[in-house]
């Protein structure tokens, strides 16, 4: 009796017939030896390709494959044929079971007579054969396995039938794993119900090094860990049966699967032990979810530096897959956006540094199918970013090359939500996803497979320039080309009030370049009422000359309109032009409620200019800011001796006696009854005048309705209208009226509401005793802003909620304030007032005297506080280095650490002045 050897079956290679390997483990980089084993005496029905297969082939080699592949066995070698040197046996399970009866027992094979040519072949076979024989009969009896009255059969196909990827994409197919021809590659059959498909496929997402392989001539040597990763994955799946979810096809035709074993899948181990890279161009097949865990494994290799990956320098711990050692984030502005995928960014150190969005490339002037979305896609990005606090991960700087400058290749998130930017333009169909090279990998982005999704999804969607359709021509007039064409399209402006608008440039601290949207003009512009220093004259993006100087803070005037400009959307207010094609008027963003030309006076930046102030009707309020930074020698006015030095005086000490008087403070009941978007409130002292308005607006409601008002109403006329959400009237002042919609702005001067578009059908004329005047009821309503807090009016976003919040917690209707319900009863701390009038004040809530509204809104995150040196600069200045100061502080650096309101996504505190 010949001796036991132990062996490890790779394969069933048919009914009768195993591959064995040694049972030891092979060394690193090396695949262990293999040997051909047969069961002897018994022969099982041929698998055969081109003549097809014998009954029951299948199902006989189904039956050891399941039972040897993967066990550790006893092999005991019986003879050896000599001119193949195949070796005949016994197989033993590990339960000592016998593999050749048990088969014959479950009719899987046919008993084979001996022959006389077996090299060792036993003298007396008899014995073996008997017993052999005896069980195939007992099988035959009960007519199972090949001796079943009726073998089931399935058709095979060796190629991938018509329909058939479209019929079972997405979906889990079962598969047996037949044979791997690479660590990415193998040959599946797929077990349909009454079809086996007999075909390669490539493993999803991984990149394989190539094995070793042998032609009939000659034996070609493999890549480096191609043999291993080869070794890797047959260990692991030959001959299993896997699950295959086929996500598509390869240019050559080849299915593509995930593979998946009830271990895991196989990409994702392969890639965990550095045997394999991930293959980019399946992205799109995957999806962004599938290529992170495939990147998130061949980055944990990376940093183990293992196989594939040795002597390759390891990213840096923490760092994200597809980043590098290099990162370097931080928080900025968007302050000019110069394509649809570069950035100028203004950090808060006050520097630009302009990016380029990685992975994407926006429309190109030369490809006529992308030429018409140039523009647009600009726009869009203008719209979604500009004067935006973004977070910016710098992911690798381009080096200058004879094509392109030097340039950060970087990420860009919008604060308000963490939305990435370039995802957000590929989504929308304004830029494509670039396809990198193997020495570009550094330019990629994190989610490169996320955007190669949202393009996939654009280009099914028809979105921006993958509709095909290409954008009409814009059709821009130059309003400003001359003063004839300025005058044709000037009464159209002074018809219109607040005219959307887009800062294109910046000439000067007030001289500005706007493009007109809803006119198609462009026009020049400068600010009434103030002029600034002069600058350099430059072209767009020239150098400055250097034979010309700009005055004294002629740069810093143009660099302040710049930052809060520049391609900003504003609204104008024109009121007349000049003899060169301007247009002059009142400036206005919308989410500030003063003038911006009033901006410039306030931090010295400007001189008042009184006839056109007094034209724009601003000479007030603008020579009230002018004196302002004349007293806190601001700008222009920093080293004045002379004139500023004598007008300041009395401002000085009006100033003086104004912090003097600040410790007798004044504590008023009041109502807030309304809330604008800037956070600025109208509100209503509770005292004698609040009956006298119940019953002046009950008796102007239940009067006889007073006549229309007939004509044109002028500014500040005081006319009759219903107060919005009451069914009273209220006496209300003109702001404007459109003549050609016949339609007025008016103002309630006794709630703060305003009505936009009051038909003049519904104006009726207030009869003079109901007039402030002869009433003796006052104009009730007057305006507040929070004393020292400051709204985040730089994330738009985030102003709407923390106002929204605060109107819940404050906010009086008409009706409630008239009599109809309880209001909303607060204490106002009045600390002062601004420039514009309004009163700075600290909020309670009646029922809630210790703690102050203005707190909690701290607390809850909505707010911040201005440094100290802008505080110095305003009538809060008294409030620098006191308690009460330090302690809100303190509440709004806990609302940051807990990530409360505006403080969601890190420190968001605007560069100030």
């Amino acid at each position: 009796m010949a001796p036991l050897f132990a062996a490890k079956v790779k394969s069933a290679l048919s009914g009768d017939t195993v591959l064995l390997t040694t049972v030891r483990p092979p060394q690193p980089g090396q695949v262990p030896a293999e040997r051909t084993f047969s069961l002897a005496f018994v022969t099982a029905p041929r698998l055969k390709r081109d003549e097809g297969d014998e009954p029951f082939a299948f199902q006989s080699r189904e039956h050891l494959r399941l039972q040897l592949v993967g066990q550790i066995v006893q092999c005991e070698i019986l003879y050896t044929v000599p001119n193949t040197n195949r070796e005949y046996g016994v197989v033993y399970l590990p339960n000592k079971v016998c593999v050749n009866e048990q088969l014959i027992s479950a009719g899987t094979v046919r008993v084979r007579q001996p022959t006389t040519t077996g090299k060792d072949l036993a003298a007396e076979p008899n014995e073996l054969l008997d017993k052999y024989l005896s069980l195939e009969a007992a099988a035959k009896q009960a007519e199972i396995g090949l001796w079943a009255p009726k073998i089931e059969s399935w058709a095979r196909s060796y190629d991938v039938p018509a329909g058939f990827l479209d019929k079972y994409k997405g979906r889990q197919i079962d598969a047996i794993v037949e044979r791997i021809i690479n660590g990415d590659r193998a040959l599946v059959r797929f077990t349909l119900p009454d079809l086996h498909v007999h075909v390669p496929l490539l493993i999803a997402g991984i990149r394989a090094p190539r094995s070793a392989s042998t032609t009939d001539a000659t034996a070609e040597p493999g890549e480096p860990f191609g043999d291993a990763a080869k070794y890797y994955v047959e260990q692991r799946l030959l001959q299993r049966n896997v699950k295959v979810d086929l996500v598509g096809a390869s240019n050559q035709g080849v299915l593509v699967g995930i593979v998946l074993h009830p271990a895991g899948n196989i990409a994702e181990k392969l890639l965990e032990s550095g045997l394999a890279q991930v293959s980019d161009w399946q992205s799109n097949l995957l999806g962004a979810a599938n290529m992170s865990k495939l990147r998130a494994a061949e980055h944990s290799a990376k940093l183990k530096c293992v196989n594939l990956w040795q002597g390759v320098s390891a990213p840096a711990t923490g760092a994200k897959p597809g980043t590098t050692e290099n990162d370097k984030s931080f928080t900025a502005t968007v302050g000019r956006v110069i394509s649809a995928d570069t950035l100028s960014l203004r950090t808060k150190a006050g520097d630009e540094q302009i990016v380029q969005l990685a992975s994407i490339r926006g429309p190109r002037q030369a490809d006529p199918k992308q030429a018409s979305y140039v523009n647009a896609a600009r726009e869009f990005v203008r719209k979604k970013s500009i004067g935006k606090h973004v977070k910016v991960v710098i992911l690798h700087t381009r080096p200058k090359s004879d094509q392109f400058d030097e340039r950060d290749m970087a990420t860009v998130e919008l604060a308000n939500g963490s939305i990435d930017l370039a995802s957000l333009i590929v989504e929308n169909g304004y830029a494509t996803v670039i396809r990198h090279r193997k020495d570009q990998v550094q330019d990629r982005s994190p989610i490169w497979d996320e955007l190669l999704e949202k393009e996939e999804a654009a280009i099914k969607g028809k979105k921006g320039f993958h509709s095909g359709v290409a954008l009409p021509p814009e059709r821009i007039v130059n309003a400003s080309e001359s003063h004839a064409r300025a005058s044709a399209f000037l009464p159209s402006l002074l018809r219109q009030k607040r005219v959307p608008a887009v800062v294109e440039y910046v000439n000067s601290g007030s001289r500005l370049r706007l493009l007109l949207p809803r006119e198609n003009a462009r026009i020049k512009f400068i600010l009434a009422g103030i002029t600034t220093p002069r600058v350099a004259a430059t072209n767009p993006g020239a150098a400055v000359s250097g034979s010309e100087k700009s005055e004294p803070f002629g740069e810093e005037a143009q660099d302040f309109s710049a930052r809060r400009l520049l391609q900003r959307d504003v609204e104008i207010d024109v009121t007349h032009s000049d003899r060169s094609g301007g247009f002059i008027g009142l400036l206005h963003v919308p989410s500030t409620k003063d003038t911006f030309a009033k901006a410039l006076l306030e931090e010295g930046l400007a001189r008042l200019d009184e006839y056109s102030a007094q034209e724009a009707a601003v000479l007030a309020q603008f020579r009230s800011a002018e004196e302002a930074a004349q007293a806190a020698k601001k700008g222009l006015w920093k080293d004045d001796k002379g004139k500023a030095k004598a007008e300041v005086a009395v401002p000085v000490a009006a100033a003086a006696e104004g912090a003097a008087a600040k410790n007798k403070k004044e504590y008023l009941n009041v109502v807030i009854t309304n809330v604008e978007a800037d956070g600025s409130f109208s509100y209503v002292v509770l005292d004698g005048s609040i009956g006298k308005l119940a019953t002046l607006s009950s008796t102007l409601t239940s009067q006889p309705p007073a006549a229309p008002v007939s004509t044109r109403p002028h500014n500040n006329d005081l006319v009759a209208y219903p107060i919005p959400g009451t069914k009273s009237l209220g006496r209300f002042r003109v702001i404007n009226f459109d003549n050609v919609r016949k339609q007025a702005s008016l103002a309630s001067i006794d709630f703060g509401l305003n009505v936009s578009s009051a038909p003049l059908a519904k104006l009726r004329a207030l009869p003079s005793q109901f007039s402030p005047t002869l009433s003796g009821i006052p104009a009730l309503a007057k305006t507040g802003k929070l004393s020292l807090v400051k709204w985040p009016e730089f994330q738009e976003d985030y102003l709407d909620y923390a106002v929204n919040y605060f109107y819940d917690m404050v906010l009086s209707t008409p009706d409630t304030v008239l009599g109809n319900k309880d209001p909303q009863k607060l204490v106002a701390v009045l600390d002062g007032s601004t420039a514009d009038g309004a009163s700075l004040a600290t909020l309670f809530e009646a029922t809630d005297i210790d703690k102050s509204i203005n707190t909690k809104l701290a607390e809850a995150g909505w707010v911040y506080v201005s440094s100290d040196k802008v505080l110095r600069r305003g009538v809060e200045r008294a409030y620098v280095g006191s308690k009460e100061l330090a302690d809100l502080r303190q509440i709004i650096e806990e609302a940051k650490k807990e990530r409360k309101g505006i403080w969601e996504y890190g420190d968001v505190t605007p560069d100030e002045e």
